[in-house]
């Protein structure tokens, strides 16, 4: 069982004080995202997915996405569509680690602010979560967490470029895998005969939207923006 204290905030004032398990399910949402590369190189949504499940946030709930953090917001449409139009006051949003939602402390920080505003809960399971809430040692508290992880996250990406460095050197370096597999092919197939929307299958799938274009036009025959099937 989960002991947590979650506090609503609107404007700085708290609203009132929960625990998690007194939060409706239908009230919980979850978030996971992984670039391009991750998802190339094999690290799944589902861990992610499987984390926030065990959490008790019903699949449903779950909105899953692949693209890069440091895109804006509006640049990564299912998320974007979470904060802006599906979150209402009383939410709770989850996310596994600080770097799947924000690409650096700022957008953090910034992101944190605005679901308060908002009246939604945020609960970010590598960070602590008294940490999260709005009380000036807190906030000084979670901008150092939120530095050091980004800190940790720009060693990694250093920590990646140079192995791939030290691979093109001794000619080991394959460059990515293709993200298009047989079976993503079947699955979009399906899904647009089925008439679902480009964003939709992308949700669905954990692709990007530019991946799943690709597909419908490079392997399945589309062809314009209007996506005709090819005769």
């Amino acid at each position: 069982m989960i002991f947590i204290q979650i506090k609503y905030y609107i404007g700085g004032v708290t609203l009132m004080t929960k625990r998690f398990e007194q939060i409706s399910k239908q009230n919980r949402y979850g978030y996971g995202r992984v670039s391009v590369k991750e998802q190339a190189e094999n690290c799944s949504l589902d861990a992610q997915k499987v984390e926030l499940i065990k959490l008790g946030v019903p699949e449903k709930n779950i909105y899953l996405e692949v693209g890069s953090a440091t895109d804006v917001l509006q640049n990564r449409p299912i998320f974007f569509k979470l904060i802006d139009q599906i979150l209402k006051e009383g939410d709770l949003l989850a996310v596994t680690k600080f770097d799947r939602c924000s690409r650096n402390t700022l957008s953090f920080l910034q992101l944190k602010n605005q679901l308060s505003e908002k009246g939604v809960a945020f609960l970010v399971l590598d960070l602590p979560q008294q940490y999260l809430e709005n009380s000036p040692s807190s906030q000084l508290i979670s901008t150092a967490l939120a530095t050091i992880s980004e800190f940790e996250t720009a060693r990694r990406l250093e920590r990646q470029r140079q192995g791939i460095e030290a691979a093109k050197q001794q000619n080991k370096y394959k460059g990515r895998k293709s993200v298009v597999t047989r079976d993503l092919i079947k699955r979009v197939e399906k899904y647009k005969n089925l008439g679902v929307s480009v964003t939709e299958i992308a949700r669905i799938t954990g692709k990007s939207r530019s991946t799943i274009y690709k597909v419908l036009k490079e392997e399945l025959g589309y062809i314009s923006n209007h996506l005709i099937k090819e005769a």
